[in-house]
């Protein structure tokens, strides 16, 4: 079985659970719809953004430890407007 991580802070709409970065997904351990997973994982969701990612675990399967992750994106940081005097 493959195990996932939150790449950022975000909440899941579907539980309104909050994840931070590297909390697991899901939070407690049931089962999700392997759709579910891609979506979070490749960023075509509401917010547009790669909320979790894949990791290699010591018991996953050797063909699975064997292909590439894409790398993370993060999101830019926020600007804030200059206040003036």
């Amino acid at each position: 079985m493959k195990k996932y991580i939150s790449v950022r802070m975000w909440r899941d709409l579907t539980d309104k659970h909050l994840y931070h970065e590297g909390d697991p997904f899901p939070f407690d351990g049931r089962e999700v719809p392997e759709e579910r997973l891609r979506e979070l994982e490749s960023g075509r969701n509401r917010a547009g953004l790669k909320m979790i990612q894949g990791i290699i675990t010591e018991d996953a399967p050797k063909a699975a430890q064997e292909t590439e992750t894409e790398p993370v994106k993060k999101a830019p940081a926020r600007r804030t407007a200059a206040k003036k005097k």
